[in-house]
């Protein structure tokens, strides 16, 4: 493929990546400073009964909505991998490889430095720790031995990682049925674990946001590296 060819790719996606980066600052601002993630999640609690919509250690739900979805997200990175050691397809299935691979190691472990308590854990929903929003400090008398990991939501990103597909993809109506299909299982996955208590919307919203972010980045480094395989 010629350089002229390449270059508007280049120029779309790097608009791509500026038009979601703005959205996920916007996403972390209405996360920090707005009160409608706890508007909506009052919504999943009931407080006379203490007790959320869904109990998240029912294990029909369990296993459909968190742990099926691992096991449809391994299955996908391990058929990714073999079919880039066969050599069938091999740079567009290395992409997925590495969006797959990459997109929950590096979101997954955000996580685990932002130190934010899952919705179930809080005072105001029969819990034993505050309410502190992404960028607030703990108040001075408050200590736990363990810190909080459920900023951003973890387990939709199985779903959102697939976001890779839609750079991997040739056809333009491909890519838009994978983005759709897409947003639609992440959410479904997020939605389940809001209903248990284990995460506020702006949670998902984040994540959504972060996995479409590094994937669009992820292309953007492989396209360079790989110019022949930027298609469609």
């Amino acid at each position: 493929m010629t350089n002229s060819k390449i270059l508007p790719q280049i120029q779309k996606i790097d608009l791509l990546i500026i038009g979601d980066l703005i959205l996920l600052l916007l996403a972390l601002c209405f996360v920090n400073y707005g009160d409608f993630d706890v508007k909506i999640q009052n919504n999943f609690f009931d407080f006379a009964q203490k007790k959320w919509l869904i109990d998240r250690f029912e294990p029909i739900a369990k296993f459909f909505f968190y742990h099926l979805p691992k096991i449809i997200f391994i299955i996908a990175l391990f058929t990714s991998l073999l079919a880039v050691l066969l050599k069938k397809n091999r740079q567009k299935f290395l992409l997925i490889f590495l969006g797959l691979a990459l997109i929950p190691l590096i979101v997954g472990n955000i996580k685990k430095i932002t130190n934010v308590y899952c919705p179930y854990q809080l005072e105001i929903y029969d819990g034993d720790r505050p309410y502190v929003k992404i960028f607030e400090k703990y108040p001075e008398n408050f200590l736990s031995k363990k810190a909080g990991k459920c900023f951003p939501a973890g387990h939709a990103i199985t779903g959102f990682a697939f976001f890779i597909l839609c750079f991997a993809l040739i056809k333009k109506s491909h890519k838009f049925l994978a983005f759709f299909l897409v947003t639609i299982y992440g959410w479904i996955l997020g939605s389940y674990q809001m209903l248990k208590g284990a995460h506020f919307f702006g949670d998902t919203l984040v994540t959504m946001l972060a996995c479409f972010l590094l994937a669009a980045v992820i292309y953007k480094i492989y396209s360079q590296s790989y110019p022949e395989s930027v298609a469609g």
